[in-house]
């Protein structure tokens, strides 16, 4: 919990000095829907996840929720997948850029399999993540995040796409 708190520390120090001298827009109404498609390292893996803007002017920023669907690949004969429902704020800082961080917990299943034996466990795990998404074109932006899953990717990006 202490790296949680230093990364959302640092997120809200981010935010505030951004928005000292970034005039702040208004991205996505209420109702948008966000579709994000990511890879990432530490370990292998990837994702998709689905946003809902649910609040689209709170604290100068927007409140999405949401859910995620991750693989992965932890070790050499290890494998798991997962879902998170979550929780998103995001600060807008121009038209094009937000900066954002997010909560989730989720459910999850591991499989290892190595020679003729194989084994399958369930297991819970949360995950927190401070991320920026740049849209480069009209609904369509790259994504980049990085924080902490305990079986999942701990650093990715990937693309968004606004609906």
């Amino acid at each position: 919990m202490k790296r949680f708190g230093k990364i959302l520390a640092v997120a809200a120090l981010a935010m505030v000095s951004y928005s000292a001298h970034a005039e702040l827009a208004p991205q996505w109404s209420k109702g948008t829907v966000l579709l994000n498609l990511e890879a990432g390292i530490n370990p292998i893996g990837g994702g998709i996840s689905v946003d809902y803007v649910l609040f689209d002017n709170w604290w100068k920023g927007h409140f999405t929720v949401g859910g995620e669907l991750d693989v992965s690949k932890p070790a050499k004969h290890w494998r798991a997948a997962g879902g998170t429902p979550r929780a998103t704020y995001g600060l807008n800082i121009s038209p094009e850029f937000e900066v954002h961080a997010s909560v989730g917990v989720g459910y999850g299943i591991e499989k290892y399999s190595y020679d003729n034996v194989t084994d399958k466990k369930s297991f819970m795990f949360y995950n927190e993540f401070v991320g920026c998404r740049y849209f480069f074109a009209e609904g369509v932006s790259v994504i980049f995040e990085a924080g902490y899953s305990n079986w999942f990717p701990e650093v990715r990006g990937g693309l968004s796409l606004k609906f």
